[in-house]
């Protein structure tokens, strides 16, 4: 029975490597899933294993989304974003632009619903300032489906099916680059449909934010939930940033709002420190709550 069910994972359903994933994977099912007191965090080699087990197929789909939902349930340890980022990294198309203080910004992927997308816009601003900038993402995916970067810039007429070489070029010759996940990850791309069945967010909504496909040396994270920015500050210090600064921004993302206080924290080499800035105090009343095509947002880019 149990050779029976190895062989529904993914890639030659007989062979001996099959079985071992299929029972490599039940271990870590049942590390992480008996609960409070007998279940335990992964470990950063075990979670990248896991993670690798998924992203190749080799586990089966009952045990990827059996893994996902007890990670969200159980809370993903420092240690297991790292594990977990880094088997996501090692499955991509990665990119290293000669340019000095590449900014990665991290933008949920599954968009926004109640606001304008404004990373475009930032990006266009920091890049005129002189500062390089790689943004992230992918079209409408789960399980928000909200407006994404992707989804502006094409509204704005600009590609975003660029391949790795031409991202890179784009980087170094404009200071703006923008890396689709399906060309970047399609390991973690061909997941979508089983992220949608789930429902929730789940340990990839951070890792896609933290995975530094392009090396930069800063990044901008944004966060709803302040509990998670320690665990989300701990395992984007071990890809490779320099500096991170972590809003609690508009929908998670990292602008930080105008109409109401926020908190930001700054990691700079080992120390954090925690930030109000002045532009995070009340000064507009709010936007009204409405849905943002991705039009809107175009235009609004367009206009800066």
């Amino acid at each position: 029975m149990i050779d029976e069910l190895a062989g529904e994972g993914g890639g030659d359903s007989s062979g001996p490597a099959n079985r071992a994933a299929f029972e490599r994977m039940r271990f870590f099912l049942r590390e992480i899933g008996q609960g409070p007191r007998a279940g335990r965090d992964l470990t950063p080699e075990e979670a990248r294993e896991a993670m690798s087990l998924i992203l190749s197929q080799q586990a089966t789909p009952a045990q990827a989304g059996g893994f996902l939902l007890v990670q969200r349930y159980k809370g993903e340890s420092p240690e297991e974003l790292i594990g977990f980022a880094e088997a996501a990294r090692a499955s991509a198309r990665a990119i290293a632009p000669n340019v000095e203080g590449l900014l990665d910004i991290g933008s949920p992927y599954d968009g926004r619903k109640k606001s304008i997308v404004v990373s475009p816009a930032s990006a266009i601003v920091a890049a005129a300032a002189g500062v390089p900038v790689v943004m992230h993402g992918e079209k409408r995916i789960g399980p928000k489906f909200g407006v994404p970067i992707g989804d502006v810039l094409e509204a704005l007429g600009i590609g975003i099916d660029g391949e790795p070489e031409e991202v890179q070029r784009l980087i170094e010759e404009t200071g703006v680059g923008f890396m689709r996940q399906s060309r970047f990850v399609p390991q973690v791309f061909a997941l979508r449909a089983l992220r949608t069945e789930i429902a929730l967010r789940t340990c990839f909504s951070t890792v896609e934010k933290i995975y530094n496909l392009a090396g930069a040396s800063y990044s901008i994270l944004g966060l709803s939930h302040l509990p998670y920015a320690q665990k989300m500050l701990s395992a984007a210090s071990e890809m490779g940033f320099r500096r991170i600064l972590i809003v609690q921004g508009i929908e998670g993302n990292e602008d930080a709002p105008t109409s109401r206080p926020c908190r930001a924290f700054l990691w700079e080499m080992g120390e954090k420190r925690e930030r109000c800035p002045a532009a995070t105090r009340p000064r507009t009343p709010p936007s009204p709550r409405r849905s943002s095509p991705a039009s809107p947002a175009a235009t609004a880019t367009s206009s800066c």
